[in-house]
């Protein structure tokens, strides 16, 4: 059996990089009434083998749990999601190997296994200051290192800890959920490019694409 899981990891606390980036964005980068919404997670894409398919998530969950170099109960919120890559498979091409799992909370959750209590399904803040003058959307923004040597030492400290499951990939990095305001999805992706992508002092601020890399791995159109 062969299964795709995702971890999400949030703060309890208060976010001091997103409040910072939020700063820099609005007071210094002319992102003032266009940036609406900013929420950052760890976030490990896992592929894995097992014999049976819940006992399998059972495992990875247990690990994730006690390893806090994933997460750590007194600063985090988690969220473990998990498909069998053929459930994946009957979902028509929608939801390929690059798109992230949480597509299907909405969409077809009776294909996910859940574990943990980090609602991101619901983490849309809509703030900023001023009137809306076009519609709201939003991008999830997977931001991770370029060389795969940084990301497949979690895959040995989850393998680790397993006994009758393996990890056979992962992907290591930071989900930056980013909500602007544009005239449509078009517009949209690409104010969020220019915000993500550091080009010079006074253009993008997130990744740095000299030892970094990103994709959006989920978009939706705010009510």
């Amino acid at each position: 059996m062969k299964a795709k899981l995702e971890l999400w990891v949030g703060l309890k606390v208060i976010d001091l990089v997103t409040q910072t980036a939020w700063m820099t964005f609005t007071e210094k980068l002319n992102y003032e009434g266009i940036l609406r919404g900013l929420r950052r997670y760890s976030y490990f894409g896992i592929e894995v083998e097992g014999e049976e398919f819940e006992g399998t998530v059972e495992e990875i969950d247990r690990a994730i749990q006690l390893d806090s170099a994933f997460t750590n109960q007194n600063k985090h919120f988690y969220r473990l999601l998990a498909a069998g890559t053929d459930a994946l498979a009957g979902q028509d091409g929608r939801h390929g190997d690059d798109l992230s799992l949480s597509v299907l909370l909405a969409s077809d959750s009776s294909s996910l296994s859940s574990r943990g209590t980090l609602a991101i399904e619901r983490d849309y803040p809509a703030a900023g200051r001023g009137e809306r003058n076009g519609r709201l959307f939003s991008f999830d923004c997977l931001i991770r290192p370029s060389l795969r040597d940084r990301e497949l030492p979690y895959m040995e400290r989850l393998n680790g800890r397993l006994d009758g499951a393996k990890v056979t990939d992962i992907v290591a990095g930071e989900v930056l959920r980013i909500t602007v305001e544009g005239a449509d999805i078009e517009e949209a992706a690409n104010i969020v490019d220019g915000m993500v992508v550091t080009r010079s002092r006074r253009e993008g601020l997130l990744m740095n694409p000299h030892y970094q890399r990103y994709e959006v791995i989920a978009s939706k159109e705010l009510s």
